[in-house]
């Protein structure tokens, strides 16, 4: 996902956004070092009708799903893209509501071969943290499978 322009080490990738929220604004991208990005939470978002309509807060697992989105803008390109492995040692500090702009630093700490790479998430909201994830590990996607049986291996 490095289609986009380099400044100073600096590349812009154009950023389509996860299906459920907005897109990913402010994004600054060192490949193979890290990635920032910002997403603006809607208060339009369905889930927060049943997650909890007196008190919605947004999801744990749309928060990680951010941080995947953001961590594989610093991992090289890869044939098939990237998919989450494990989140270890997630941390939840305060709850992400309707309005809230998330800032989500992705930091490559470390790599098992090609295939593997792992990431230090932090995550804020007007510089309060709310989430932290101590180890975000992504895989490369291998080629497209051949029968839904081998995509359900995949998942795996």
């Amino acid at each position: 996902m490095s289609d986009g322009t380099a400044m100073s080490g600096v590349v812009t990738p154009q950023v389509t956004g996860h299906p459920v929220h907005a897109a990913l604004s402010g994004v600054r991208v060192r490949p193979g070092v890290d990635a920032v990005a910002l997403r603006n939470i809607p208060n339009t978002l369905e889930v927060f009708a049943t997650h909890f309509p007196r008190f919605p807060i947004l999801p744990g697992v749309l928060l990680v799903a951010t941080a995947v989105d953001v961590a594989v803008l610093a991992a090289p390109p890869a044939a098939y893209g990237w998919r989450l492995k494990e989140a270890t040692r997630v941390r939840w500090r305060r709850p992400v509501r309707p309005g809230d702009q998330v800032s989500i630093h992705a930091e490559l700490t470390g790599r098992d071969g090609d295939d593997t790479i792992h990431f230090k998430i932090t995550a804020e909201v007007a510089g309060t943290p709310v989430a932290t994830i101590r180890t975000l590990t992504v895989v490369r996607r291998p080629s497209a499978p051949a029968t839904a049986t081998d995509s359900l291996k995949e998942q795996r």
